[in-house]
């Protein structure tokens, strides 16, 4: 198409720039990327409910993507089967209303990166993210010999990747972990449900990790692993059959969270669904972890119907013996029904500080044990503007071998003629 040149003089210059755009030569493959390439799975011959795997359409489709630079992979309305997929830098998992990625129940279908089977792979990988509003199904894949006996594979596994983002989407019937994730740094995870399975967010080495606004019903530990940094936990329900948080830590910010017990799923090699303790932690010396739990702060939360608030046991607990903790913070705490003290055994050092500010603690009337809060080897110890509302009237408080202990406006309901038990403490400040 030509133009007079003496015509151009009384065109617009707003028409000259949009006849110049539509008149410009098609951009190669590699710059339309930059925009965004948008690709169906259906495009590569995945069927909706079809006996037939999706793996190899979802996997093709993918592959275009990250050729092409980087786009979106929509999962239509629909029930698809697959086995093992790897997603790849740039590219963005879009599950549509109503569509679910189910997994296949055929453990051949799987397989493994860093030697970890799992249903989605992210391996060395960064800018990659999985949005909803669908639904990944773990389908409870077992594996006899696996762990415990029975456990299958992990649902999304995350290693040596950076800038990952987990939004919108429901995760269920995990066959194990419903996130596994090592050595991943920048992640986010946002409005993720999850129901059932084992451990909710596994993290072993991560940094930088921000959950927000999720809900977590698990069969296992909610939040696990050790060695991490910097994880920032917000406004996200939390409920397990096993532990709200077993975590090795430095840095912890958990707010405005909400946790309750008994668990909805079992825990599925003991059946059981009491929830162990809203925290403790986690340092398991077989892991030979490097780094402490360290800095953590956690605020403005509530607890119904959690066995304990915070246990920890250098000495004789499950996995805690690798590394201390050391300051730790809670504060602004409403917990109701708890069954069990609030319980602490140190490291010899006495190297833990721990604030516990603006509580209000109320113990079952079928708690187990005389004591609230059972507090030994420190380096300070400090209960701030508290009540404890506690069925016995004896000891509530106990606490041994440490530094400086600092109790302040501390009530006790009912009140008691002996509500301290207090030895080989240095200091005491009241």
């Amino acid at each position: 198409m030509k133009i007079p040149v003496n015509s151009l003089k009384s065109i617009p210059l707003g028409t000259l720039l949009a006849l110049a755009l539509a008149l410009a030569p098609s951009a190669p493959a590699a710059e339309a990327s930059k925009a965004g390439l948008t690709i169906s799975i259906t495009e590569n011959g995945a069927k909706a409910g079809a006996e037939s795997l999706a793996t190899n359409a979802i996997q093709a489709s993918i592959d275009a993507a990250a050729a092409a630079g980087g786009g979106s992979v929509r999962v239509p309305q629909g029930i698809y089967r697959t086995g093992t997929f790897y997603l790849k830098s740039h590219v963005r998992l879009l599950l549509e209303k109503e569509a679910v990625l189910q997994g296949s129940l055929n453990l051949a279908d799987y397989s493994g990166s860093g030697s970890v089977p799992a249903l989605i792979q992210i391996d060395g990988q960064e800018h990659v993210s999985i949005e909803g509003p669908g639904t990944i199904d773990g389908m409870n894949l077992r594996k006899p010999g696996g762990e415990e006996g029975f456990r299958g594979y992990h649902t999304i596994h995350v290693r040596n990747s950076k800038s990952i983002t987990f939004k919108d989407f429901a995760l269920k019937n995990s066959g194990n972990y419903a996130f596994m994730c090592r050595n991943m740094q920048g992640a986010t995870l946002t409005r993720i449900s999850i129901r059932g399975g084992h451990d909710g967010l596994h993290a072993q080495a991560c940094r930088d990790i921000k959950v927000t606004d999720c809900d977590f019903r698990t069969g296992d530990d909610t939040f696990a692993g050790c060695d991490n940094h910097e994880i920032e936990v917000t406004r996200t329900k939390i409920n397990s059959s096993c532990n709200g948080f077993r975590l090795g830590c430095d840095n912890l910010l958990v707010r405005d969270c909400e946790f309750w017990g008994p668990g909805e799923a079992a825990h599925q090699s003991s059946g059981r669904h009491n929830m162990l303790a809203a925290f403790t932690h986690f340092a398991p010396p077989d892991r030979k972890p490097q780094f402490p739990s360290d800095r953590w702060l956690i605020d403005r939360i509530t607890l119904r119907d959690v066995d304990a608030l915070y246990l920890y046991d250098n000495e004789r607990g499950l996995w805690q013996q690798g590394q201390p903790a050391k300051q730790i913070t809670f504060s602004n705490i409403k917990a109701t029904g708890l069954m069990k003290p609030l319980r602490i055994l140190g490291d010899k050092g006495q190297q833990l500080e721990f604030l516990l500010d603006s509580a209000d603690l109320s113990y079952s009337p079928q708690a187990t044990a005389p004591l609230a809060i059972d507090v030994s080897r420190f380096g300070s110890l400090k209960l701030k503007n508290l009540t404890l509302r506690h069925p016995d009237g004896g000891p509530v408080i106990r606490a041994v071998d440490g530094k400086i202990l600092t109790l302040e406006n501390v009530q006790l309901l009912p009140q008691s003629d002996t509500p301290y038990q207090i030895e080989r403490v240095a200091k005491v400040i009241q």
